[in-house]
């Protein structure tokens, strides 16, 4: 059984008053134990057992869509509010389990790697987002998604291609092939209407003969858009820009640290839509309708499709931000907002600044503890997010809106700190033999040195692209659980 598994939460900021005159955040230290309903036997630390159980928490405005990629996967899902187990079940292989958890904040474990769609994926179906599979990305050659149970007339699927490939979706509520199209670098097999009508609340099974896709499930705007590589930071993108809902989508182009050159064209006409210069922490909104594009610039950027200039305030819709390495487990993001923002902490003693990227005024600044969200109503604008340690963003107003949480990319964090772990613990018994003496469990559950430690973070770097400090590595290991 699995001995703890522990998160704190921390209270919402009440909504009635404006920003300014709310009172600080209560935070609630819940400590949720599972030590009688989880199957695996585990242990705490890297160095006990050799399978991972995966572990982590999100947040939702209603409800969660688990979808499961390996057989026999068992899932938990833990109320951090309420301090108990509100699901439990098993998925398989294009399974897909929607659980009506509420708002708030939620463990989750799993003894096997799935995808979670979080918001209101269900119960209100004017969203938009882009898919991720169990490893967290955007780019790859197989994905599950659970289409919207009901279409409007521009609402489509889209899967692009990044490199020449074969893509087929196939219904796997019914069994049945949706489509199969041979598709060029830089085109899309396409489901619109009529089709999607048939396909409502059932699941599509995407697949390529190349990892170089990407599927887009456009019933709204909302979303980050990724590049070639599955980040959300890059230098070239392409993306489905529609009418939903008040006849046209800003396209919202975020320069970070250096001036960006940037050209948008129109796919299907060649039309240049913008060739210009962003410059540093700044963006460039285009208001556009039902238009194919694709964005190429000198240096990486960002791409948001969400309302920002033709609708300024109380659009609802929820979109987690890229950051500057294009994660979406960072430390600086910039962001758009209709009014609200939510900030998740993924370590302890994390200090988190907002304040507003036109102005330069502080919105919030403060300390949050892994597993604490701090909710936010700054009002409609632009947001610059930093933090000491990794955290995810999501902008957003009222619950309509849903995404993909991008907290399954750090099951593949603790996959690498796994492996780097496994043989660490080898050298640190090998060196232990050879001075004649048994390694003992004190040295083997040592904290890692700051060899070992630069180690970690050169896996993790090179073979996700991810930066992480060392602080982050050390709790992240220390959290870990394996059975």
């Amino acid at each position: 059984m699995l001995r703890k598994f522990s998160l704190l939460i921390a209270l919402l900021l009440p909504i009635s008053a404006p920003a300014q005159q709310r009172p600080p955040q209560q935070v609630a230290a819940t400590t949720v134990s599972t030590a009688n309903d989880t199957t695996p036997k585990a242990a705490s630390g890297a160095f006990k057992g050799a399978k991972l159980m995966y572990t982590t928490y999100f947040y939702t405005a209603t409800e969660a869509i688990v979808h499961g990629y390996e057989p026999n996967t068992n899932v938990r899902i833990v109320s951090l509010d309420q301090n108990r187990t509100i699901w439990t079940g098993k998925v398989g292989p294009g399974e897909t389990e929607l659980v009506p958890t509420g708002k708030g904040v939620f463990g989750f474990l799993s003894d096997k790697k799935a995808s979670l769609l979080v918001g209101t994926p269900s119960s209100c179906t004017v969203v938009g987002y882009w898919l991720r599979d169990q490893e967290g990305t955007h780019v790859t050659d197989h994905f599950y998604g659970r289409i919207p149970t009901s279409s409007s007339a521009d609402d489509r699927v889209i899967a692009w291609a990044w490199e020449d490939m074969t893509i087929q979706v196939t219904d796997v509520t019914t069994d049945k092939l949706v489509k199969e199209q041979k598709v060029k670098k830089g085109g899309y097999l396409e489901i619109a209407k009529p089709d999607l009508d048939a396909l409502g609340g059932h699941v599509l099974e995407f697949r390529a003969d190349k990892k170089k896709m990407a599927v887009q499930v456009y019933f709204d705007q909302g979303f980050f858009v990724p590049g070639p590589d599955g980040r959300t930071a890059g230098r070239e993108f392409r993306t489905y820009v529609g009418n939903i809902t008040e006849g046209v989508n800003d396209l919202n182009l975020i320069a970070y640290f250096q001036q960006a050159k940037v050209k948008v064209t129109d796919m299907k006409s060649g039309e240049s839509l913008f060739d210009g210069t962003i410059a540093p922490g700044k963006l460039k909104t285009l208001t556009l309708s039902q238009k194919y594009v694709y964005i190429e610039s000198d240096v990486e950027i960002s791409a948001l499709v969400a309302p920002y200039e033709h609708y300024k305030a109380g659009y609802a819709e929820h979109h987690y931000g890229a950051g500057v390495e294009g994660t979406g487990i960072e430390t600086e993001f910039l962001i758009t907002s209709p009014d609200e923002l939510w900030l998740f902490s993924y370590f302890n003693n994390n200090t988190i600044s907002v304040t507003d990227a036109n102005t330069g005024e502080e919105v919030w600044k403060g300390d949050l503890g892994a597993g604490h969200v701090q909710g936010l109503h700054p009002g409609y604008g632009y947001y610059r997010v930093k933090s000491s340690a990794g955290i995810s963003v999501m902008g957003g107003d009222e619950a309509c809106g849903a995404e993909y949480s991008p907290a399954a990319g750090l099951f593949s964090v603790d996959e690498e700190l796994l492996k780097v772990a496994t043989q660490i613990l080898t050298e640190r018994r090998e060196k232990a033999k050879k001075e004649g003496r048994v390694l003992s469990d004190r040295e083997a559950n040592a904290p890692l040195s700051a060899e070992e430690n630069q180690r970690a973070r050169r896996a993790i770097k090179g073979n996700l692209g991810k930066s992480m400090s060392a602080p982050e590595v050390q709790e992240r290991i220390d959290s870990m659980q394996t059975y």
